[in-house]
């Protein structure tokens, strides 16, 4: 815990966060099923009219509300070949390498005793493949994953679990992600955001800085 800020856990995203940009993580996915990124742009741009909106297929599988098989069928059916982009089972984007300064600073963390909650917008057939790569590491202490608690980014619901699972007040938590409208999401619930870009050695620097590493 940090004696300046007073903030005791790391709230931190998975994709595009702790992983390499989604940008690369797409390019290289397509990479491992065979599709160009033509391929991948044109599947997206197809399944463009069912991502969108809170009652997207897809907002609904990351909500628990849809069997992930299902998901995939129907991301199939959409577009052809693009289904095995959701298979955490497979050659997928859940293979996306990690940043390895994001890493060094879990490790970090981790041997300083920061409590680190996984907190990711995600599947329920990914719990499984996250847990092994981080938690059963001790890369973090929890996982929150927005399938399994039935509410998902930037939901106030999702923060306030993710609260639970570290056992702190708001202020006490720092939250960490890609996408600015999550963490106006968390800043909108009290907890204090960092937006990470493509400079993941800058967002390392300061997210140290919080915790006095």
């Amino acid at each position: 815990m940090s004696e300046d800020t007073g903030t005791e856990a790391l709230l931190i995203d998975w994709a595009g966060t702790i992983t390499v940009p989604m940008g690369e993580m797409m390019t290289l996915a397509a990479g491992r099923l065979g599709l160009s990124e033509g391929d991948v742009a044109t599947a997206f741009g197809g399944l463009a009219e069912y991502m969108a909106g809170e009652d997207s297929i897809f907002h609904r599988a990351e909500r628990g509300e849809v069997d992930d098989e299902e998901l995939r069928a129907f991301v199939e059916e959409k577009a052809p070949g693009a289904g095995g982009l959701f298979d955490p089972s497979g050659p997928s984007f859940f293979d996306a390498p990690d940043r390895p300064e994001m890493v060094a600073l879990l490790e970090r963390m981790r041997d300083a005793d920061v409590m680190v909650v996984l907190a990711t917008n995600n599947f329920a057939s990914a719990q499984e493949l996250l847990a092994r790569r981080y938690l059963d590491t001790g890369l973090v202490s929890a996982i929150a994953n927005s399938a399994l608690m039935g509410a998902r980014k930037p939901e106030p619901a999702f923060y306030q679990r993710c609260l639970e699972a570290a056992a702190v007040e708001p202020g006490r938590a720092l939250f960490v992600d890609d996408m600015a409208y999550n963490t106006a999401g968390a800043e909108a619930v009290g907890i204090p955001s960092l937006l990470v870009g493509s400079d993941g050695e800058a967002a390392v620097t300061a997210i140290a800085a919080v915790f006095d590493l």
